[in-house]
């Protein structure tokens, strides 16, 4: 194991004041200059690796041999942005003859000296629990042992459905007579707002089917006859193993803001901590096969077992959520397969920025006040991980993400649930 650890961190965010007058019989120079640094406002780039050495390494590779090594890194950057330059200036004179007011001119990093004086230390927290982390590398490992041998498109699924396929594609004009014939009749039937009510119903209806029609018969289609032409004109011995990587990937991510305050005397200094979690997981699997046109095409064992699952109903709306279908292929036996393990990777950024956003008087009687705060500071750790893994073990779990943010996945799901509503009959 070797340890290795670059640049540094290092307490350099520094603040300055000077005040004025020296005495009242000496008015011009500044008296009390003060500097210094901030403890524990580490600034500086920071890297530790932890990994193997392999002896031979890239003869061994060159000689066709697979080495999979774990790996872990972690690297903290931490930066200054900005200088303060609040000052405040007495109400009363400070001196008289001719009247002089005391004066307190400060510079630098003061958003972050008021911080660790009347806050505390800033800290770079995580936001995603250890448990949802566990989840997301049981859910993409699971998926990635689903994936493998499974061919390029699920020829076997689709022959099961053609039936389905076939009512589905067999008209493709008739959703669009039905439409024109129901959004005529409702428009010379209705009047008003029951008339655009009907005809946005008759629509959105029409716009749904389509939608399904595209994405589940069409767009399937597509894809066997593109897999079956690519099949046809590759050439298969039959007799030759080859490597085959199977990949899978998921991510999490979080954020949080928090705003807060803090008497600096005489300011009142209101500040926002904004943090980040991010955690992106990629598992990749290496096996040895025969190739051949059926595996290519899905016409496999373990396809053949999975359609059970498959050709129940709304079972792909399930796999939103709960990854039954990944379980169920990543534990169906392989024929043929010499497995040489895998590899789970993971890379998690944190950050935490503190920033000041804006300032009051505190004591009015005694002082004004004029400047900004403008020293924010921030925070990155990022970590990377390779863990070795050489079990089948799979696990059944909640997706850590349902996608809804994506465009195609939330259309499926308003279609699917306008299509459902539209064939429930009410009261």
């Amino acid at each position: 194991m070797r340890v290795r650890t670059r640049g540094s961190l290092s307490a350099s965010l520094t603040y300055n004041q000077l005040a004025y007058p020296l005495s009242c019989t000496n008015r011009v120079t500044y008296w009390n200059p003060q500097s210094g640094s901030i403890n524990d406002f580490f600034v500086g780039d920071k890297v530790t690796t932890i990994d193997t050495v392999t002896p031979d390494y890239w003869k061994r590779r060159k000689r066709g041999d697979i080495i999979l090594n774990p790996y872990s890194s972690t690297r903290v950057v931490n930066t200054s942005n900005g200088d303060s330059n609040p000052t405040h200036t007495s109400v009363p004179n400070a001196c008289i003859g001719p009247a002089i007011k005391s004066v307190y001119i400060n510079g630098g990093k003061q958003f972050a000296v008021g911080y660790r004086i009347f806050v505390g230390v800033p800290v770079n927290t995580v936001i995603i629990d250890s448990e949802s982390i566990g989840r997301l590398l049981d859910e993409v490992w699971t998926e990635c042992l689903s994936k493998i041998q499974s061919g390029a498109t699920n020829l076997s699924e689709s022959l099961a459905e053609l039936d389905k396929s076939y009512e589905m594609l067999r008209n493709p004009l008739e959703n669009v007579v039905k439409f024109i014939k129901d959004f005529r009749a409702h428009g010379k039937r209705k009047r008003g707002f029951e008339k655009v009510a009907y005809q946005s119903k008759d629509l959105i209806v029409f716009v749904s089917s389509e939608w399904l029609r595209f994405r589940y018969g069409i767009t399937p289609l597509v894809n066997d006859v593109k897999a079956v032409m690519k099949a046809l004109k590759t050439v298969f011995d039959g007799q030759t193993p080859r490597l085959f990587t199977t990949r899978a990937s998921g991510s999490i991510s979080r954020s949080s803001t928090f705003n807060g305050s803090y008497i600096y005397n005489p300011y009142v200094v209101s500040y926002g901590i904004s943090r980040a979690h991010q955690i992106s997981v990629r598992a990749t699997h290496i096996d040895k096969f025969i190739p051949t046109r059926y595996n290519t095409l899905g016409l496999t064992f373990q396809n053949v077992v999975g359609l059970g699952w498959e050709l129940t109903r709304y079972s792909f709306v399930v796999d939103w959520f709960v990854n039954i279908g990944d379980l169920i292929y990543a534990n169906v036996p392989r024929v043929g397969l010499t497995s040489y393990g895998g590899v789970v990777t993971s890379k998690e950024i944190i950050t935490a920025l503190y920033y000041p956003t804006g300032f009051t008087n505190y004591d009015p009687v005694n002082w004004t006040v004029s400047g900004s705060f403008n020293d924010s500071y921030l925070m990155t750790n990022t970590s990377k991980n390779r863990t070795i893994r050489s079990d089948s073990s799979s696990a059944l779990v909640l997706k850590s993400d349902f996608r809804f943010d994506h465009f195609n996945r939330a259309a499926d799901a308003a279609t699917l649930l306008i299509s459902w509503l539209n064939s429930v009959k009410f009261g």
